[in-house]
């Protein structure tokens, strides 16, 4: 039994009265409890998934919710803004959410930080012109053969469903409220830069895709708006003619395959401003290591152990009274190569090694007498301060550069001091947070101040009255990154 034909109904843009139409019919033939279970919205979902066909769509519906009771996905813990679950994966450019990266925090568990290291590089990374979330997925980065090898099915789906749940109950309430109009839908932009023959053709890792779509189309159905495939080498069609088999009609319709033109397409799309520049926009997310898309496989930032975020350095206590610390550091030359983990917050620690303040030497560009060129220009020093916090609703975190000399820094910017790092919200008691800092190469202070975030900053939830009064722990260390990549047998970290 239909409610309508598609060739009178739009199922994209239905009329008010079309729409009321096809939900009433399916909820007239399912039962009460998956009645009650199920939003309009929901209902909607499945009408579509099944042409406005009201028997095949009440199949679809009975399955899903039949599935998702079996599954107990209702009490996965999934990120929102009322808890402290963290991400499940990165994100830019939301307000229920802080920015982050996945860090390895206390409830995030080992198959995710492994998943992690072989994915290529994802991000749900701010919205399109029309309100959507935008995902992102640098596929081209992946270690394929890896994943079937180091990772079973039920992990994958495991981390998937997460994110899946992710998106519904956090991302698009966020961006509906956002747009005025509820959005369901995400816009997904596929970048398959440097992938290989070997990829595409990896039979084991092509089974997992192909049960991760079967279950995508029956259990979240009627979830993306536009997805976008870019940088698809000529090679990638003998791919795309197998993966269409996999696929509905209405999912196909909305796959856009594009070469490597494709920056004017996106763009029509997704406004530059939130847009990755590695894709044509102008957005870097400079404020978080990786930027726009952190990527393990690319060591674009550091991907750090679990053990890396124990036992930090330092400790203070903040609370709703008490909400500001200041920390500072000495970046001079210095035969030692850490701070004393015993160095009392009072003092001023140092960091640096005696050759730190050294030029930058490219053994790939050649001088004039044919050796090495050894010019004069200044090399880039990264800093990296790890932090997090035991309870709370946020830290707002801004660094400072004080070079030699300088006055004692105060709540107003010294002429003399610089800004390195400008204030920014961060959600540490979901998960340590990680920041990159880019430091002058020169003698110095670097001066780390924190502050709990106010009332109209983000939209995590204020402790009750009682939990207002229980002070925060922060910890926090702040390494070379030298330090870092030895202590922890990191692969150099790339900054390009």
């Amino acid at each position: 039994m239909s409610t309508g034909t598609t060739a009178t109904i739009d199922l994209d843009n239905p009329t008010p009265e079309q729409k009321s139409l096809a939900i009433e019919n399916l909820r007239a033939v399912i039962s009460e409890e998956i009645n009650a279970y199920c939003t309009d919205s929901d209902v909607w979902r499945f009408c579509v998934a099944r042409q406005l066909d009201t028997e095949k769509s009440a199949a679809m519906i009975k399955e899903w919710y039949q599935w998702r009771k079996d599954s107990c996905l209702d009490d996965l813990q999934v990120c929102q803004p009322d808890n402290s679950y963290p991400v499940p994966y990165p994100i830019r450019g939301y307000l229920s959410v802080a920015d982050a990266n996945l860090t390895a925090g206390v409830q995030v568990k080992e198959s995710q930080l492994k998943l992690n290291k072989f994915f290529g590089g994802g991000c749900w990374h701010k919205r399109d012109k029309e309100g959507h979330p935008v995902y992102i997925e640098r596929i081209g980065h992946y270690k394929i053969k890896s994943i079937p090898k180091m990772c079973t099915m039920g992990e994958l789906f495991e981390f998937h469903y997460l994110m899946q749940e992710f998106i519904s109950r956090t991302i698009f309430p966020e961006c509906s409220q956002q747009a005025g109009r509820e959005i369901s839908k995400q816009v997904v932009v596929f970048d398959l830069a440097a992938i290989s023959i070997g990829m595409l053709s990896n039979l084991p890792a092509l089974n997992m895709l192909r049960e991760m779509l079967a279950k995508d189309q029956l259990l979240y159905p009627e979830c993306m708006y536009l997805t976008y495939v870019v940088n698809a080498p000529a090679m990638f069609v003998t791919a795309w003619k197998l993966i269409k088999g996999w696929l509905d009609p209405r999912v196909i319709s909305k796959v856009r395959i594009l070469g490597k033109d494709y920056s004017k397409e996106l763009l029509s799309q997704i406004s530059a401003d939130s847009l990755p520049s590695f894709l044509g926009g102008s957005c870097r997310c400079s404020h978080m290591p990786g930027g726009c898309v952190p990527s393990a496989p690319m060591r674009n930032y550091p991907d750090l152990p679990r053990k890396a975020y124990t036992n930090l350095r330092y400790q203070t206590q903040l609370s709703y009274t008490n909400t500001r610390h200041t920390f500072t550091y000495d970046v001079a030359p210095t035969s030692s190569p850490m701070p004393s983990p015993t160095a009392s917050p009072m003092s001023t620690p140092q960091l640096g090694y005696a050759n730190w303040f050294g030029f930058k030497r490219d053994s790939h560009k050649p001088s004039s007498g044919g050796g090495s060129d050894t010019s004069n220009s200044p090399r880039s020093r990264f800093v990296y301060l790890r932090f997090l916090a035991d309870r709370g609703r946020g830290m707002v975190v801004e660094v400072l550069w004080r070079p030699p000399g300088s006055t004692e820094y105060s709540m107003s910017l010294d002429q003399d001091e610089v800004l390195i790092y400008p204030e920014t919200l961060f959600d540490p008691q979901r998960a340590p947070v990680v920041v990159e800092l880019k430091v002058p190469n020169r003698t110095g202070q670097i001066v780390c101040n924190w502050r709990v975030a106010n009332f109209d900053e983000g939209q995590a939830s204020f402790p009750s009255a009682e939990e207002a009064q229980i002070p925060m722990v922060l910890e926090y260390s702040v390494d070379l990154e030298e330090d870092l990549v030895k202590e922890f047998d990191l692969q150099p970290i790339n900054h390009d």
